[in-house]
């Protein structure tokens, strides 16, 4: 009722400044539908990051806030699901690109300016701006389909079109150190299991424990997590290690017969003190004519998974590393 009354009173070329920081996908479907069904388009988007990484806020917080300017939807008219994805995929890939890009200036400076939290708040901006230029979406007229009851449990087209946006954000936010060794490992090879497990990893490297960043990656993901998780305390949660793993687990369960799951088995046999060539003999076994065609995320994954265990857990660390170098050197005939 607001937001439509602050629509009716402002002139033709008004314009609305809304600031909003908030993590919470529910609340940004909500937003959405009021904006929609207030008459509101969004126009611009930007990402200010507000809040500095202290001691006292150290976590998951939300450490910016998002920036939207409206002016009154003017024109619009019908839009299609099939042609509206694709538009929200450029223009949150867009968006996240460039702040990772900012993110990679600052760095030059001795610090990162923004986290995975904030660069998935600036992907749910960027869709709305695509959003709300459209009056009508799958032939129903958008102010009724925004101002449906929200029933418990229900997904409305809303909380779909901002959970794609959540997906785009999540397939750029590569981990920096999988950036290095090859970016095409995450385009190409892996699973949503194996993204999640990947990316907690550089989460728990950096010290983040709380299980909060758990529940917000497997949501982002779409996967249930749990098998893959060694703790689930509050502010002590943790992934499953290599040694951790039951063997059934890694051929059966969200990382059977995966890149992760293969790497995973060989770090769980070297750390059980088996043959280094004997390993990877299985794994080529495993892989069968698989293995060469896969050699490059398969080095690449072995690699990451010891840089991101070299000070928490250096045996595995150790053994990631002898799988790496040993699919190198077989690939390369040594």
């Amino acid at each position: 009722d607001a937001y439509s009354a602050m629509a009716r009173h402002m002139p033709d070329n008004g314009m609305q400044c809304v600031m909003f920081t908030h993590k919470d996908t529910g609340v940004w479907g909500d937003m959405v539908s009021i904006f929609w069904a207030a008459g509101l388009q969004v126009v611009g988007a930007w990402y200010i990051a507000t809040e500095a990484a202290t001691a006292l806020r150290a976590g998951a917080h939300v450490q910016g806030t998002v920036i939207l300017m409206l002016r009154k939807r003017r024109e619009g008219g019908p839009i299609f699901r099939q042609q509206l994805l694709p538009m929200i995929r450029r223009e949150v890939a867009g968006q996240v690109d460039q702040m990772m890009h900012l993110n990679e200036q600052a760095k030059a400076h001795g610090h990162a300016v923004f986290n995975d939290a904030d660069l998935q708040m600036a992907g749910y901006a960027a869709a709305l701006k695509v959003l709300t230029g459209y009056t009508e979406f799958d032939g129903q007229d958008v102010t009724a389909l925004a101002m449906q009851p929200r029933k418990r449990g229900e997904e409305t087209p809303v909380d779909e079109i901002v959970a794609y946006a959540r997906r785009v954000a999540n397939d750029h936010l590569i981990p920096e150190r999988l950036q290095e060794l090859s970016a095409e490992t995450w385009r190409e090879d892996l699973t949503a299991a194996e993204r999640y497990y990947l990316r907690l990893l550089a989460i728990e490297a950096g010290g983040q424990f709380k299980l909060e960043n758990h529940q917000n990656f497997a949501r982002a993901f779409q996967i249930d997590s749990t098998e893959l998780m060694a703790s689930r305390s509050p502010n002590g949660a943790r992934l499953k290690g290599a040694a951790d793993f039951r063997p059934r687990d890694l051929l059966e369960g969200l990382l059977g017969g995966t890149t992760l799951g293969h790497v995973l088995i060989a770090v769980q046999e070297l750390l059980n003190e088996n043959d280094p060539k004997a390993v990877i003999d299985q794994m080529k076994s495993s892989l069968d004519s698989d293995f060469y065609r896969k050699a490059e995320h398969l080095i690449a994954v072995a690699q990451y998974h010891s840089d991101m265990l070299a000070t928490r857990r250096p045996e595995e660390s150790r053994a990631a590393e002898v799988v790496a170098n040993r699919i190198r050197n077989d690939r390369l005939g040594g």
